[in-house]
């Protein structure tokens, strides 16, 4: 049996409707109201705005007023429908043009366990009909959008649209939004021109290309969307229908509806009558018991019910003591300090990054050091004076033995990659260009540098280094309805041309060049930045798995910055990702996109994260940022073969200019310009302690073990954003209100116990990094937050940023012991457990 049962509450009718389906599915339709789909048990196929989900027992996907969506049912299914109204949730929330970011398919947000309680609360509470379950209804309600507001809503003011002219889209929204606005009306594509003082024939083309459909196309679309949604949810004649939602006639409606969907609106509303039961109160419970979706309902809950109250949680409340037991281990691979980020090769030549960059080997040592603009202008390598082009390379050698002095291996990005500084998503501080040369000028000059290194270096040194070719993030056309019908091209097989061509025989010229000399080097790319053009990846990989010339390994960026599309199909980027799992997330899609191409054994290296790209944040001198380090590089440990992840970046040398005289200015380098130790290079000091073996690791721990009877513990309490971190610009929060833009101040109470050590007296060493020890944003605050720092003020900054450190001795009778500690908001911990020699 299909079923549906509809519930409005007397006193919040107006704000929130909720639905109870089983077995239904629905054409594609659109609706003012915000929808809610939250899924009980089966299966059900939602599309929202041609995006396909798979929702299983637990998940919800929120639908955005006036979005396209639909969804198909499998059998024996059971799902609720929420619908909020958008003008009472608008007023209620003081915020227009309501947009959510809102789906447990897609992404593992934080407070995703949170909403499902509330839901699961609110729908115990929705079973009760009686007069006292309405005030706990609204309670239940209201939390329910609380929380949506407080880490799912969006703020319109910081989406940026991301095809081709700021001017043009700006001219599409108005466009779309009159349309949406007036949908009902007898609108014509002369009336849309008028108002917005443009020529028809401009318009018609416009419109066409920016959306892929015509006017007329377009506006039917709008039409019947709504119009599907009044068939099913209304008891008006379908005449009417057709009418209030803009079509002229029964006719006209008739034909558009039997082009979309291959049947008539009178055959699809028989189809659907009987499908749907409605109950308008809470006190009408004639048919409750006979109606198989709210029996389901009822059933589900009781079970939940009696689950929690018979169960003893297995989890460990804030204080209990978890248990770690010393059993089989695992090797692991310490992919976070292979690759050190320095930047621009010119900033090498510095003596202060020089300086900074020989601290960072002696304390933390790293295994290859990336740079690019090797061949940059300012390294002057050629010499056209005589006629002919002579190379140079004196600047170069002077960087590469200096690298190779201190132990590192050059890892270098080739091609014409200009310098950045960016303030946030889309300011831009510095642009330092390159010059273009063309194929012929690129492989003379790589000949000549690979040639007197292989003479000055050893071939079977240059052997050893990496080599990443660059690709400008432009290549694609940015207009998003073109690329679309290029990919439809391409699955047609229309035509065959790769859309990577050019960078293909560049890449191709290049490996074929320096395998000839150097036939051991690693060669690849392309470094695809994830967060601006991951949904390319799969095309990339499919032709270059067809290119003659493969990459040796595939190098990309991670960011946490989303993209999504809005509710008239026109891409969005958020400023900042809500998902807290946005690295291990990403990297397991890069795998299974390696997998389908047939690249699964591909190398994978991702050569730049972090945060933010903005170096004008001063999150990135908080204490905050080695949390964030420890629990990201933890959580993505032995998880999708990472050969080497490269934190960016080295230093705030480079991303030093006019406006940063103050000892911070939000760089996102390890150290200050002035050399000063931030929490993150901290942090890569205390994760450089961990043993070669895995024991265990937790959601905020590791446990490692090095030869003998020593063990190493890392643990760090991590907060994430709350929701007013993403309604704000990037590094717009005063550099007082750092610490005030967390879903929580709470301190975390470790207990952990090591069951299995072996017996006898051990140095227990115990390391401290938070905001009291080891943070240069806080002792900057406390400092008074001067601009005139002298030198002996800086040597005090570099003594007094440290970590705090104490040794106990502690003795092991019954081969365990417990460490404990009261961890502060944004902490990273060590333990260094030793037995002494000949004290067992």
């Amino acid at each position: 049996m299909v079923g549906s049962h509809t519930f409005q509450s007397s006193i919040d009718s107006k704000l929130v409707t909720i639905s109870v389906m089983n077995n239904k599915s629905n054409l594609e339709h659109a609706h003012r109201e915000i929808e809610l789909i939250y899924m009980i048990k089966g299966n059900l196929q939602v599309k929202v705005n041609n995006k396909i989900f798979q929702m299983n027992s637990s998940d919800f996907v929120l639908v955005n007023s006036n979005e396209f969506h639909s969804f198909q049912s499998d059998k024996d299914n059971l799902f609720i429908v929420f619908q909020f109204n958008y003008f009472e949730l608008s007023s209620l929330l003081a915020q227009k043009n309501l947009v959510f970011t809102c789906n447990s398919v897609e992404h593992d947000h934080s407070a995703n366990p949170k909403l499902r309680k509330v839901i699961e609360d609110l729908l115990t509470v929705y079973m009760k009909v009686n007069h006292f379950s309405q005030v706990e209804y609204l309670e239940k309600t209201y939390k329910f959008i609380s929380l949506l507001r407080m880490n799912f809503l969006q703020n319109q003011g910081q989406m940026l649209l991301t095809t081709s002219i700021k001017g043009q889209n700006d001219r599409l929204t108005e466009i779309i939004d009159y349309i949406q606005s007036n949908y009902r009306e007898p609108l014509s594509l002369e009336e849309v021109a008028s108002i917005h003082y443009l020529s028809i024939p401009y318009l018609s083309k416009y419109f066409k290309k920016q959306t892929g459909k015509t006017f007329s196309q377009y506006l039917n679309e709008i039409r019947l969307a709504h119009a599907v949604n009044e068939l099913v949810n209304s008891d008006k004649p379908i005449t009417r229908i057709a009418l209030d939602n803009g079509f002229p006639n029964l006719a006209s409606f008739n034909r558009v509806f039997n082009e979309n969907y291959q049947l008539k609106p009178v055959e699809y509303r028989k189809q659907m009558s009987g499908k749907t039961e409605k109950k308008d109160s809470t006190n009408d419970t004639s048919n409750l018991e006979t109606n198989e979706a709210l029996t389901e309902l009822r059933d589900y809950l009781k079970s939940t019910e009696e689950k929690s109250a018979q169960s003893i949680p297995e989890s460990r409340s804030n204080g209990d003591t978890e248990i770690v037991k010393i059993g089989k281990t695992d090797a692991y691979i310490k992919y976070w300090n292979r690759l050190l980020n320095i930047g621009y090769a010119k900033d090498l030549l510095n003596s202060d990054m020089q300086e900074q960059i020989t601290l960072l080997q002696s304390e933390i040592g790293f295994t290859y050091a990336r740079f690019w603009g090797l061949f940059g202008d300012d390294m002057l390598l050629e010499d056209r004076s005589g006629g002919t082009v002579t190379y140079n390379f004196s600047n170069a050698n002077k960087l590469l033995d200096f690298l190779i002095k201190n132990k590192l291996k050059p890892f270098i990005e080739l091609g014409p990659k200009p310098k950045i500084i960016q303030k946030a998503i889309g300011e831009t501080l510095v642009v330092q260009t390159i010059s273009e040369r063309t194929l012929s000028e690129w492989h003379n000059l790589v000949m000549a540098f690979l040639l007197q290194c292989i003479e000055r270096y050893s071939i079977e040194e240059v052997e050893t280094w990496y080599f990443e070719m660059w690709r400008p993030m432009d290549e694609f056309n940015s207009e998003t309805q073109e690329e679309k019908e290029f990919l439809e091209k391409i699955k047609n097989n229309q035509i065959q041309e790769p859309k990577y061509s050019e960078f293909f025989k560049i890449f191709s010229e290049f490996k074929k060049t320096a395998k000839e000399l150097v036939p051991g080097a690693k060669i690849g790319g392309c470094g695809l930045s994830m967060d601006l053009e991951g949904d390319k990846l799969d095309l990339l990989l499919e032709q270059w798995k067809q290119e003659e010339i493969q990459p040796d390994f595939l190098s990309i960026y991670l960011y946490p910055i989303e993209i999504d599309r809005d509710k008239y199909r026109v891409p969005i980027k958020n400023l900042h990702s809500t998902n807290p799992h946005y690295v291990l997330n990403k990297l397991n899609d890069v795998r299974k996109s390696l997998k389908k191409a047939g690249f699964e054994n591909l190398e994978l290296n991702v050569t730049e994260w972090n945060i933010s790209i903005s170096n004008r944040n001063y999150l990135n001198d908080s204490s905050f940022k080695a949390a964030y380090m420890a629990k990201n590089i933890v959580e993505n440990l032995n998880q999708n073969q990472v050969k080497m992840m490269g934190y960016w970046l080295c230093s705030d040398i480079f991303s030093d200019f006019r406006d940063s005289k103050n000892i911070l200015h939000g760089g996102a380098g390890l150290l200050t310009k002035n050399g000063i130790k931030k929490p993150s290079y901290h942090a890569f000091v205390l994760l450089k302690q961990l043993g070669e073996i895995l024991v265990a690791k937790g959601e905020n721990y590791i446990v490692t073990k090095k030869s003998g009877n020593r063990y190493q513990v890392l643990c760090f309490n991590y907060k994430h954003f709350n929701y007013s971190y993403y309604l704000h610009p990037e590094g717009s929060t005063g550099l007082h209100e750092q610490y005030e833009i967390f879903e929580n101040n709470e301190t975390m109470n470790l207990s952990l116990e090591l069951q299995g050590i072996a017996n006898g007296k051990y140095r227990v060493k115990e390391l401290k990094l938070n905001r009291d020890h080891g943070s240069i944003l806080d002792e900057w605050l406390r400092f008074g937050v001067v601009d005139d720092i002298k030198a002996d003020e800086v040597d005090y900054f570099k003594q007094i940023c440290v970590p705090y450190m104490k040794v106990e001795h502690s003795l092991v009778e019954d081969h365990s012991i417990v460490l404990k500690g009261e961890l502060q908001p944004h902490e990273v911990r060590l333990f260094e457990l030793n037995l002494l020699f000949g004290e067992r």
